[in-house]
């Protein structure tokens, strides 16, 4: 995707996506969903306020995080937390089975919280 815009759209599709599954209590679906509508927001604010798209291969590595600080303002730490919380649940929601409801009430809140703060800065 060429531009920060397509990223947005393209976030905003797969969580409401998340939203309906999740009401439909398709949680792990549900989970994977947030997490990579979460994932979209962020490469969206990347695109468009660092001009570049960090590698997701690593999931761990989120130390490039810092360079948006500038863009999101004080809302840095809690996007931070919540992107790293979802980051450290990528892989059971990509290949795992069965998340629980608890857990994929945990991602949706994080997803949310990501939503929140990049939306009104794209």
């Amino acid at each position: 995707m060429s531009t920060y815009r397509q990223h947005r759209d393209l976030a905003s599709e797969r969580f409401d996506a998340a939203e309906r599954l999740f009401q439909e209590e398709e949680y792990h679906t549900a989970a994977h969903l947030h997490i990579n509508a979460a994932i979209n927001y962020h490469n969206a604010l990347c695109q468009k306020y660092l001009k570049y798209i960090p590698s997701h291969k690593h999931h761990s590595d989120t130390g490039y995080l810092r360079e948006l600080a500038p863009f999101i303002g004080p809302e840095f730490s809690k996007y931070q937390d919540a992107y790293e919380f979802l980051m450290a649940h990528k892989s059971g929601a990509d290949y795992g089975v069965g998340l629980s409801m608890g857990l994929a009430e945990q991602v949706r809140r994080r997803a949310l919280k990501i939503r929140a703060i990049a939306e009104p800065l794209l």
